[in-house]
Order: C-alpha cells, then structure tokens, then sequence
C-alpha cells in the first residue's frame, strides 16, 4: 500500500455548501486521496451556553448538502472522509456511504460513541491519537477490531512546536501494524506553519517512521483566512505537496526481505561493480602459496575479473606466482588440501 493523502478541509467550508463543494473539487484536483470535512452538529459538540456553540451552529448545512458532497466525491473520484461528533453525525455518514470516518481526539475515551462506530457500516475508521493516551488508544483498538483503524498523531497548537510533534510515537506501534495485516495503519496530521520549510520536512519525516496516512490541510485561499489557515496550504502548494510526499514514498522504497542484496535498483548494482576494490597480493607470492589475510589488500584496478570477495581468497592455494599488486582470480586460486 503507497502513501495515502488526506486533505484536511476540516471546517473551512464555514456552513456554505458552494464553500464546501469548491474545497473539495480543490482537493481532488490537487491529487489527494481523500477530502476529510467536520460534519458539524452543534449539539453534538457542546451544550448551549459554550463559548463556541453559536460558531458551530454556523457550520450546519442540511443533510442534502451532504448528499450532495458525497456525489460530487464520487464524480471526483476522491474518497469522501467525515469527522463525527455523535450519533446523528454518524447515522448521515453511513447513509451517504462515507469511505470513512474520523473520530477526534476529544471522543478517543468516549466508549458508547465508539461502540455505535462499531456497530455502523463505515468500514474504515480514523483514529485521532492527539493529545490521547497509551490506555485509551489500546481501549479503542479493542472496541473497534473489527474496522480498518488507522491511528493518526499530530494536533493543532496554533501553531503547533516542531518538538511537540513527537512523530517517534508512530514507531511504537509498529508492531501492532505489522501484526494486523494491514487492519491498522499510522499516520500523521501535520500541522507545521505554512511559510516554514517544515511544512513539508515534518510529514516527510513521519513517512520516514512508517506512516503511510498523511492529513494535510488543504484551503481555497491564505487571504480569505478561511478556519485552520495557519496551517493550510493554497490548492497549488498542496498539489506540490502531494508530489513531493509520493517522492519521499519512493525513495523511502520497498525491501526484499531475506534478499541478500535487499532488492537494491539495478543502478545501485551498477554504481556497487564500479566502485568495488579488487583483491590484490600485497607483495610477490610464489606458486602454492596458501593465502592468508596479511597476504592480501584491496585496491581498486582496471581489471574486470578479478576477484572483489577478499574473504572468499583466504585459505585457497595460489596456483602461480604472482607479483604485489597483482590482481588475483578464480582461475589462480585453488582448494589448500593437506
């Protein structure tokens, strides 16, 4: 499985389903994988009363919208992801057969919400491990076990400390991945300033950790100061950043395991014979001379068969003598048979 990119429209749409529609014909066009929105129920969020719950109530669009936004996804061909805050978030996400859902970090210990994701016909499920701990991340995993799980770090500090990051957690559960056969995933939510150069060093360094979700987020425009825009990037930056993660993919690279040679590109065998040392007698030997390693060096020569394995000289019978610097072959050595 490659690198899958998530683009984060979070709450950028701001209640408006022209808003919403255009972020995400943005996304699929900027090459991401997936357009992942908050679908916002105020009540699921807060009671009223929270300094936030006259915002929230901005942002909900009629269920429709959604039918709409999921057919335009389809049109798109990029997955369609929702954020879900309850029951009611939930229900509308199966109904228009989202390809998956995202329960926030704020829902990580809620267990009757994750029992309901359990229950539902959302097959994957986004796991947002910002600001979670150990117990409830092994507590969610239980529950959900039956899902696809990806568990995706990172969170939002406004801006979020390049050190906070702490992408080294993605390797404690390396285990868990490799065990699951492909039933969890890591990823990482970057969420690095977007005039830093970090912008694109830090999901780079979590593919370098193993992650192989990335959430990005993705806005219409820096000057329309849409929600999370300090760490949004502008549609072309972000099609530069979906080029830029599958370059880090490939250079990150598969591994032939048990290969001897790793599965190395044939470039690398290439640059391998042009650079190997040749095995060379460091001073005149005579015929029959049994090889041992102060007889031998490494030196690079123009010959083009000569032995380059020194290991593979010791303990064999020169079959004629030979001069220092000589290169030595197959054909001068023999078996030492006492």
């Amino acid at each position: 499985m490659g690198i899958e990119i998530i683009a984060e429209l979070a709450q950028g749409y701001e209640g408006k389903p022209h808003q919403a529609a255009a972020l995400v014909a943005a996304a699929a066009a900027a090459g991401s994988d997936a357009a992942k929105l908050q679908l916002v129920y105020a009540s699921e969020l807060c009671v009223p009363g929270y300094k936030y719950y006259d915002l929230f109530k901005t942002l909900e669009m009629p269920d429709a919208v959604w039918d709409d936004l999921a057919e335009l996804g389809r049109q798109k061909n990029i997955a369609l992801h929702l954020d879900i805050f309850g029951r009611r978030s939930l229900a509308l996400a199966e109904r228009i057969c989202a390809e998956a859902i995202k329960v926030h970090g704020t829902d990580m210990a809620n267990e009757g919400l994750l029992n309901d994701v359990a229950r539902s016909s959302i097959p994957r499920v986004l796991l947002a491990c910002g600001g979670a701990m150990r117990g409830e991340i092994e507590r969610a995993l239980k529950i959900l076990n039956r899902k696809k799980l990806v568990l995706l770090f990172g969170f939002q500090g406004y801006p979020t400390l390049n050190a906070a990051n702490q992408i080294s957690r993605l390797r404690e559960y390396a285990p868990l991945v490799a065990a699951s056969d492909g039933g969890v995933a890591v990823g990482f939510a970057d969420h690095a300033p977007v005039d830093h150069a970090l912008r694109f060093a830090v999901p780079a360094t979590a593919i370098g950790a193993g992650a192989t979700v990335l959430e990005k987020h993705l806005t219409l425009a820096q000057v329309m100061r849409l929600e999370d825009h300090e760490a949004a990037l502008n549609p072309d930056d972000f099609a530069d950043f979906v080029a830029l993660m599958h370059s880090c993919e490939e250079a990150l690279g598969p591994v032939a395991k048990n290969a001897e040679d790793f599965g190395m590109d044939a470039t690398e065998v290439g640059y391998r014979r042009m650079v190997r040392k040749h095995v060379v007698a460091v001073r005149p030997l005579p015929a029959g001379t049994v090889l041992m390693p102060e007889d031998l060096a490494l030196k690079r020569t123009p010959a083009t068969e000569a032995l380059d394995e020194i290991a593979a000289a010791y303990g064999k019978r020169l079959t004629k003598s030979i001069e220092a610097d000589q290169p030595i072959t197959r054909e001068m050595l023999t078996e030492n048979r006492q």
